[in-house]
């Protein structure tokens, strides 16, 4: 593919040039099986993706030890991220779907190329992550007077001894933040590395994406949100499995969606 012109193309390109198909929801069941596809034909990148995201899980958890108050949203704010962190995925997909050996250096060679639209996500998945921090942090000290609760007050409130109201307020407030990750991000890192589109470009057509397939975008969401529970229930044994695999069916998504 000539990558001349797709960067010609890409100065150009706006969400109202690209056409959403419609797709019905056993279509997110083939994109599984494309994930699971790639993931077989290079295992080596995949496993390398997969273990990389992992120990950031572990690590997270780590940093978290001095306040484990902060443990759920660290580790939550992560997964908000998670498209973005999965960048590296959506380039391998890519190369397999072109029949090209799946190389780690050239995946890292065209996120370089596209690092200026790249940054400019990263920075609002980063913000979005940081309000939920902070957002989670502050419902906590509602109940315990502190903004460093303890390991206690966090087991209390995982117990239900915390107010229903609070406790409501926590879920929605993070019901709402993943939301908008995922209307804004559905296929916005795979259009950038795809047309290095602009990150504004990706969030308008993302959210076309999931406006024009409530339905299937739905299940989608719902199946990343159980397998991602799979990966942390199994102290993210799972996950060096199920990150890659999700990333690589998630450029499927894209290639199905965008047109």
């Amino acid at each position: 593919m000539n990558t001349d012109l797709i960067d010609q193309e890409s100065d150009t390109i706006s969400a109202s040039t690209l056409t959403i198909r419609r797709i019905n929801a056993p279509t997110v069941g083939t994109w599984l099986a494309q994930g699971w596809q790639t993931f077989a034909a290079a295992p080596f990148a995949s496993f390398v993706y997969g273990i990389l995201f992992a120990l950031a899980c572990i690590g997270t958890l780590a940093l978290a030890r001095a306040m484990p108050g902060f443990t759920a949203a660290f580790l939550t704010g992560l997964l908000l991220i998670g498209p973005f962190l999965a960048a590296g995925l959506y380039v391998a997909a890519r190369q397999h779907a072109a029949g090209e050996t799946v190389s780690i250096g050239s995946g890292l060679a065209l996120l370089w190329e596209r690092r200026t639209n790249l940054s400019l996500f990263g920075v609002f998945l980063g913000l979005i992550m940081a309000a939920w921090v902070r957002l989670s942090a502050l419902l906590f000290a509602v109940k315990v007077t502190t903004f460093s609760p303890t390991s206690t007050s966090y087991l209390g409130a995982l117990s239900g001894s915390f107010e229903p109201v609070v406790t409501g307020y926590f879920v929605l407030v993070g019901a709402i933040l993943a939301f908008a990750v995922f209307v804004t991000s559905a296929v916005t890192v795979p259009l950038i590395i795809d047309r290095d589109a602009g990150p504004i470009v990706g969030i308008q057509t993302s959210w076309k994406a999931v406006a024009r397939n409530p339905k299937a975008m739905a299940l989608w969401a719902g199946l990343i949100v159980a397998l991602t529970a799979v990966g942390i229930l199994t102290a993210f044994v799972a996950m060096v499995v199920l990150f890659p695999v999700l990333g690589y069916a998630t450029w499927y998504s894209y290639r199905s969606l965008v047109q």
